[in-house]
């Protein structure tokens, strides 16, 4: 399979740019995938064809507490976090994760992820960006496989009033307000719907995320490449969930995982709900999780978790991810669209 035949083999249906547009790419792209088959460092490919050393500064983000055992899963795990702890440290929050005691090699990234990650990037940057208003709330509605729960979340664009959450059995939950100012100056755990100043450069983006609470970086010499994208990967999951995100925004956060070793692209697969799309996976201690998009918009869909085969504590079987129905801004906590 050649290098066009692999990213075709992705999306379908997307045409591909002339060879006018590929001479130089083509070559990059080459060398890069050379590169990894002999198990050489994969220089970082990037739009502009200059080739980047910089990597993204992952690993432990600070605890956020979450109002619902859904976020991010592994709800089974969390469940049985005092059976087994390990099992508990994928997709649970975004927050308490620990270097692993030995390190690989030198971490490279994936280049098909790459690529697919910031092909991506550049289609969603050119949507137009239609953000809430301060004082409304946005709407969000999630839903299991087999309509197993459904989630339905308000949270104030500005995070300065209280929201809501309802789950499958019309418990309500009242969401405590803390804005991003508020997390950055006293790590509350911030409950925005919209966060205005989250940059849309990527190279600013992971320090603003720290700065609220959602990431935190960790020692680039110990830290696990697992650990890493298993960190990152559920801080952005998180985002894209619960909150409005501008197009450029969303760019920035796929140019990011572009950038981060241990993200690799799975087409062909289905949310929650059974909508199609392309899985953008990583594997932490045995456990898998993926972000899922439409392989025609990139539009966020959903999330999905597989356990560790070795887990088989209590609920180990009761989540398997979480699929994005709706978004929407209201004018009150517990308004419908």
């Amino acid at each position: 399979m050649t290098e066009l035949e692999l990213i075709t083999d992705l999306r379908p249906e997307a045409p591909l740019p002339g060879p006018g547009e590929l001479i130089q790419a083509r070559g990059r792209l080459t060398a890069a995938i050379a590169a990894e088959r002999a198990d050489r460092p994969v220089p970082e490919l990037s739009l502009s064809g200059t080739a980047r050393s910089r990597r993204v500064p992952a690993g432990e983000p600070r605890a956020r507490p979450f109002w619902s055992a859904r976020r991010l899963a592994l709800t089974a795990a969390a469940a049985a976090a005092a059976v087994a702890l390990a099992a508990a440290a994928i997709l649970v929050r975004p927050g308490h994760s620990e270097p692993s005691a030995s390190r690989p090699g030198p971490a490279t990234v994936n280049v098909a992820a790459a690529l697919f990650l910031r092909q991506a990037a550049a289609a969603i940057r050119r949507l137009p960006a239609h953000p809430p208003r301060p004082d409304q709330f946005v709407y969000t509605e999630a839903e299991g496989a087999g309509a197993s729960f459904q989630y339905r979340t308000w949270l104030s664009a500005d995070g300065s009033r209280p929201g809501l959450e309802r789950n499958t059995g019309q418990r309500s939950f009242v969401i405590p307000p803390c804005t991003a100012a508020q997390a950055e100056r006293t790590h509350c755990a911030e409950q925005a719907g919209y966060l205005p100043a989250l940059p849309a450069d990527p190279d600013r983006l992971f320090a603003y995320l720290e700065k609220i609470g959602v990431a935190q970086p960790a020692d680039r010499s110990t830290s696990d490449p697992a650990w890493a994208a298993n960190d990152f990967g559920k801080a952005v999951d998180f985002l894209m969930q619960t909150t409005y995100l501008r197009p450029a925004q969303q760019a920035a956060l796929f140019e990011l995982m572009a950038r981060t070793p241990g993200f690799t692209i799975v087409p062909g697969v289905r949310d929650a709900v059974g909508r199609p799309g392309v899985g953008i996976r990583w594997t932490f201690l045995g456990s898998k999780a993926m972000i899922i998009v439409s392989a025609r918009t990139y539009a966020y869909l959903g999330d999905r978790t597989w356990p560790s085969p070795g887990f088989h504590g209590p609920g180990a079987n009761l989540y398997d991810g979480a699929a994005l129905v709706k978004m929407a801004f209201v004018d009150k906590a517990g308004q419908l669209p």
